[in-house]
């Protein structure tokens, strides 16, 4: 059957539609720098993820202890978090993109290293932690310059959409990682884990190599590096906005975040499910992640204040692991985890696209390397606090306190966010 002009009009006027949506959430690759960059991130990050799947399991098939997890944990977070600032003033004294590429042939070396350890049988944990360690110090060079040099790639238009974007793929590859790592481990062995990490850091690399950007160089203060550091606290202190945001960040991180820690216990003892069960929780809640970046990226040519979406993902975000923490049943859990995960990069996001837009070049790396610090540090300090509540007050009852301090730090930020822009529109008349 033929057909008709009305039914071929409304199917072009569909595919219109279709092709103007991805033409807005991905608007970021009609970038060729940034093109480049995403491709070879997306492949790094799988190779990410399936080291950090893998090594949580050989570190637990070789010890046998929970304590030692954590360490090695910690132990490959901790550098990042507390290097960062300094990794902040290297970023603003030299070029990014020969910081970044530095850092990524650097980081190829550790799981190279440990793949060997693993293929010829002698690897021991103390081994593990201190290659850990290593990529812990190179990472807290490498995520401030990462950060700052997106919006060299985009500008500030595309910004907010760049950010979505890479939330995108950071949040797909911790979906597909872990799952090619399973398959991995009981085939072929653990130690190819590692190895393919390591290759695929070439991916990131080549793309560096290729990417053509000016020469820039930010005209920070010469000095002391401690000197440089501290100026970069002292500009944040002086910008009520950057405050208000990394105190905001610390705050959700610490007593909302948090709840991902508590998810291995909740699934076991709340919902009576085994590791098949929890493994789809984190899959749902990665899911909602990805939606969460996709939808930042689709709205950030839209929406003129960036500060409502900020404050949606929170609220949707503490209304969903209050929701969470009330269930019972398994099937009723999936779904708001979907949305935990989503409102959760909806806010990260949107931070991150305020604060570099507010933020002069000349302290860029600085101020990322200060969010790297901030976010880095409340993670292991709200794992130790939501892991001390549960102890004694019970798992339900910790993410139900984390959800409310949550929700009312976002209420109090938007009064005073709205106040402050009152104040401004005042001054100006």
């Amino acid at each position: 059957m033929e057909e008709s002009k009305e039914e071929r009009n409304l199917t072009t006027k569909k595919r219109l539609r279709f092709g103007n949506l991805l033409s807005t959430t991905f608007a970021s690759l009609k970038h060729r720098n940034y093109r480049l960059f995403f491709f070879g991130q997306l492949i790094s990050l799988i190779g990410t993820w399936m080291q950090t799947a893998a090594q949580g399991w050989l570190v637990y098939d070789i010890t046998r202890s929970r304590f030692f997890l954590g360490v090695v944990s910690a132990l490959s977070t901790l550098p990042m978090s507390l290097l960062s600032p300094f990794g902040g003033v290297v970023a603003d004294r030299f070029p990014r993109r020969r910081i970044v590429l530095f850092t990524q042939v650097s980081l190829l070396f550790p799981p190279l290293a440990l793949s060997l350890l693993v293929l010829v049988g002698k690897v021991e944990v103390w081994q593990i932690a201190a290659l850990g360690a290593l990529s812990g110090v190179i990472n807290a060079f490498d995520m401030p310059a990462r950060q700052a040099f997106v919006i060299e790639l985009v500008g500030r238009q595309d910004l907010m959409n760049a950010i979505g974007l890479n939330s995108g793929i950071f949040n797909g590859a911790r979906i597909v990682g872990p799952a090619i790592a399973g398959t991995l481990i009981v085939t072929v062995g653990i130690g190819y884990c590692f190895l393919l990490n390591s290759l695929s850091y070439i991916a990131v690399i080549v793309a560096l190599i290729f990417i053509q950007t000016p020469m820039v160089v930010s005209q920070s203060e010469s000095g002391s590096v401690l000197d440089t550091v501290t100026s970069g606290f002292k500009y944040i202190s002086r910008n009520r906005r950057l405050f208000g945001l990394l105190g905001l960040l610390a705050l959700v991180c610490v007593f909302g975040f948090s709840y991902t820690v508590l998810l291995p216990a909740f699934a076991r003892d709340i919902l009576d499910v085994s590791a098949q069960g929890y493994g789809y929780l984190l899959t749902f809640n990665g899911i909602g992640a990805v939606t969460g970046a996709l939808f930042v990226a689709t709205m950030a040519s839209k929406v003129k204040n960036r500060k409502h979406i900020l404050f949606i993902g929170i609220s949707l975000f503490s209304v969903s692991i209050m929701l969470v923490s009330l269930m019972t049943r398994f099937t009723l859990a999936l779904l708001p985890l979907v949305f935990a995960g989503m409102g959760m990069i909806m806010f990260l996001s949107t931070a991150n696209t305020l604060i570099q837009t507010t933020v002069s070049d000349e302290f860029r790396g600085r101020v990322m390397g200060i969010w790297t610090f901030v976010f880095g540090g409340s993670m292991p300090l709200g794992s130790f606090v939501a892991g001390a509540m549960a102890q004694y007050l019970g798992v339900p009852l910790t993410i139900k306190i984390g959800a409310l301090i949550c929700a009312t730090a976002a209420l109090i930020a938007s009064i005073f966010s709205e106040t402050g822009s009152r104040t401004s529109s005042v001054s100006s008349v």
